[in-house]
This record gives C-alpha cells, structure tokens and sequence, in this order.
C-alpha cells in the first residue's frame, strides 16, 4: 500500500474513492472497503481511501475530543492489510474545515480520477456538511452508498467501541472490532518491580490520545520479534507500592529474554479484575499467580 501524508505527489487516478475518519477499522468500516474493493475490481480502479488525523471532531469540538481506538500507525496497518492500495492521510484544520464541496471535489481532482465514490450513509463532507451522496451524484459523480453495519440488528459505531474498552469490556468490544483491542509500543525501563516479585514485566507507555483500557488486570497477547505470546497484562498505577504514574505492563508467560526497546503490540482478550491495593507484596504474588492461571486459560482458548 502506498501511503501519502497530506495529497499525493504525483496522479494516482483512476480509483475508487472512500473517505472518512475510520478510526478503529471496525467490521463497519471494513464493510466500506469491502463494497470500494469490489467496485474498483469491478472496472479495473485502484481502491483509495482518504483519512483524517486528527479526528475532525478534535476540530470541530475540541471540548468532547474522542480518543483514538487506533493510533494513525495502527490505523494504517489495518487498512494496508484490508486491501487498500492507495492511503491518503489529510490533516483535519480549519482551512480543509471551509473548503466548500466543489472546493474539496476540485482538490482531489488534481491528483487523482475519481472514478467512483464509496461511501457510508451518513457520510458529509465540506463547509457545513453541505456534501454528501446526493450533492455528488447532483454533480456528475458515480456514488455507491453502503448501507449501516448492523451486528446484531444494531447499527455499529466507534462511540460504543470507546464505551466498551473505557468500561474494561474488551471482550464484548472485540466483537464489534473483529479483532482484538490492542495497544503498541517499544519497551520502556521501568522500576524492575515485577522482576522483584518474579513476574518481570515490559512496560509501555500509551501514546498521545490513544484510548486507554478500564484500570485493571486482563487475559492477553503481546506480539513480539520472538513471535505471538499469552500475555498477563495490567493498566493501572501499581496502588501496592503507592505509584502515581500510569503504567501499561505485560508479563508473557513462557518466554525469557529481553525486550527492552522493543517494538510490543499488546491485544486484550478479557477483562480480569480491577486495579487492586494489596496490604503486602506477598498477597499481591498471590493474586499474579491467579492472574497467570486465569490467564492461560481464558487467552490460550
């Protein structure tokens, strides 16, 4: 997939084009690219896809700023991995924010031949959202409009996935993802804390504006250069030892080395327990010790 940070350099038309936020790449979203590849197959186009950083409505309202299921890099992946030939990454600001409808449609123009548009059925675009499938097709445009995603007979949306992951229902939210939620980064140095209790853990640092899991323990898998490994994984202050910064760790089960800066992706399968404050150390092993079991278990299914 060829990825272009702001409008390409050079013309990449013919294409079916999609455009929006697609933060999380949800099965909804992956329904839209579904219906852009079938139609850019169809007549020999190249599948484009135009997304937004930041999330328009950090522009829009910046006051309600959603966190983000999926860190632009994250982002990106996802869509190389559905099939997307052409990524197009625009900054979301007050200028692209006035651009009128033919405004934007004649910008695009320059580098690229629209020869389809796929789009959501709530999709809107330009000065007011005065854009949107009618307004393209008004103007001489071929629009296919894909239907909602239901699961379930409800229509999916990435304001539930956010509801479900801050309430530490990340099984539930991996449902409507269709993969599990995940976190990445490299591997920090950290105050060998579990090393000391026996359970040495890596330690990453959320990145800015990622959306961050309930507090708490949780069954999981950490990806690694070494390979796909059942994880032990925590989100919380460490209360035991009276911590104040927020602190991500994994302990893989049945692996020795070191990963320290190491680049981890670390999914969350279920929810486990909440950040607990043991009165010792010593009944804190214990419950890590459950926490491994449980965990084995429940992420080894």
């Amino acid at each position: 997939m060829k990825v272009h940070i702001g409008l390409p350099a050079e013309p990449i038309g013919p294409v079916a084009l999609t455009v929006g936020s697609f933060d999380g790449v949800h099965l909804g979203h992956l329904d839209v690219i579904r219906h852009l590849k079938a139609a850019a197959e169809a007549d020999h186009f190249a599948p484009a896809l135009i997304t937004f950083e930041p999330h328009p409505r950090c522009v829009l309202d910046p006051a309600n700023c959603p966190s983000s299921i999926t860190t632009l890099r994250e982002k990106l992946g996802l869509i190389e991995a559905a099939g997307v030939e052409h990524a197009i990454v625009l900054r979301f600001d007050r200028e692209l924010m006035s651009l009128s409808p033919q405004e934007f449609v004649d910008r695009l123009s320059v580098v690229m031949d629209i020869k389809a548009w796929v789009i959501g059925f709530d999709f809107a675009f330009g000065r007011g959202r005065t854009g949107n499938a009618e307004w393209l097709r008004a103007h001489g445009h071929r629009v296919d409009v894909v239907p909602p995603f239901k699961l379930d007979g409800r229509e999916l949306h990435s304001s539930e996935i956010r509801r479900l992951v801050t309430a530490g229902e990340v099984d539930a939210a991996n449902r409507l993802l269709g993969r599990e939620f995940s976190m990445s980064g490299p591997v920090e140095a950290g105050a060998q804390v579990g090393r000391q209790l026996g359970f040495p853990t890596a330690n990453i640092s959320p990145e800015p504006n990622k959306l961050v899991p309930a507090l708490g323990a949780y069954a999981g898998r950490v990806i690694a250069p070494e390979g796909i490994f059942v994880a032990a994984l925590s989100v919380g202050y460490r209360p035991t030892f009276g911590g104040t910064e927020l602190k991500v760790e994994a302990f893989l089960l049945d692996f020795e080395g070191d990963l320290y800066q190491q680049r981890l992706e670390l999914r969350f399968v279920s929810y486990l327990h909440q950040d607990i404050k043991f009165p010792t150390p010593a009944e804190l092993v214990k419950q890590l010790k459950r926490d491994v079991e449980d965990t084995r278990r429940i992420a080894s299914r």
